[in-house]
C-alpha cells in the first residue's frame, strides 16, 4: 500500500509541476519557469533550439510574451528516481492589450524527470509542434 501511495504522489508532483511550466510560461516568469528543471536541464522548443541550463531556459521563457499554455492527456511513467510523461500542449496567441485569444497549434511533449533530494525536476523536454512549424510559429505571432 505505502508503495501505491509513493507512486500516486510521485504522479500528482509531476503533473503540478506540467501545471506551474504553463502558468510561469504564461506570466514570462522565467526565473520561476527555469526552477522546473535540473541544473543543467535541457528544453528542446519544436527542434528551433535546445536551451540548456537555467538562464538559457529562463530567457526562451521570457521571451515568448503572448503565448498561452495548456496540458491535456498526461501519461507518466515512474522508474525509480526517473520519470517520463508524454502530453499534449494546446498553444493561443493572446494580443497584449488583452482584445484576443486565438488558437494557434497543438504540440507533443516528450519529458523526462529526474528525482533530486527527494523532489522530481524535469530533465529534458521536447516539444514538437503537430503542424508545419513556421505556420505555427506565425499563428503564435513568434518572430520568424
Amino acid at each position: 500500500m505505502e508503495a501505491k501511495i509513493r507512486y500516486l504522489l510521485d504522479i500528482q508532483e509531476i503533473r503540478d509541476i506540467s501545471i506551474r511550466y504553463n502558468r510561469y510560461a504564461d506570466a514570462a516568469d522565467g526565473d520561476n519557469f527555469a526552477s522546473l528543471w535540473i541544473e543543467n536541464g535541457e528544453f528542446d522548443i519544436a527542434g528551433d533550439k535546445v536551451y540548456k541550463g537555467h538562464e538559457e531556459i529562463a530567457f526562451a521563457c521570457r521571451a515568448a510574451t503572448e503565448v498561452l499554455h495548456f496540458s491535456v492527456d498526461s501519461n507518466i511513467e515512474i522508474n525509480g528516481d526517473t520519470a517520463t510523461q508524454t502530453s499534449k500542449l494546446l498553444l493561443f496567441h493572446r494580443d497584449p492589450d488583452g482584445s484576443s485569444l486565438d488558437f494557434a497549434c497543438t504540440t507533443t511533449l516528450t519529458d523526462q524527470f529526474a528525482r533530486v533530494n527527494g523532489k522530481w525536476f524535469i530533465k529534458y523536454r521536447k516539444s514538437k509542434i503537430d503542424m508545419d512549424k513556421d505556420q505555427a510559429f506565425k499563428k503564435m505571432k513568434l518572430i520568424r
